[in-house]
């Protein structure tokens, strides 16, 4: 029992020690991991992955709009969507609204190709 609860207790520490909130040093932060600024896509759908403070609201726009509901990050503080794109180029923004009521954004340009041939300038 008591092996049990030192590793009950050690797990507790490192996954507190090495959330996103103590690594980055701050009280709220946006890390938004995927698209990369001025990805290329053939896909009519993009992947929006990234890190925050738990309990923070996530909002995703595609060229201002609303792409989905707003919906509630875990305590891992991970989000991941996939957001539909229909124009050659879009402009993703992810806002995020923390739990103290401060907001942040994060943009990413995305190109879509009709065909792999047909590149941006």
């Amino acid at each position: 029992m008591r092996k049990i609860a030192t590793a009950l207790i050690i797990a507790v520490t490192m996954l507190t020690l090495f959330s996103p909130s103590v690594i980055a040093g701050e009280k709220n932060f946006l890390k938004l991991s995927e698209p990369k600024d001025s990805f290329i896509t053939s896909s009519d759908k993009v992947l929006v992955t990234g890190e925050t403070v738990p309990n923070t609201s996530i909002t995703v726009l595609v060229n201002g709009r609303k792409a989905g509901e707003a919906y509630s990050v875990g305590a891992a503080g991970i989000f991941l969507t996939q957001v539909p794109i229909s124009s050659k180029e879009s402009i993703i923004t992810v806002k995020a609204s923390f739990p103290s009521g401060d907001t942040e954004t994060a943009s990413r340009k995305v190109y879509q190709l009709n065909n792999e041939s047909e590149l941006p300038e």
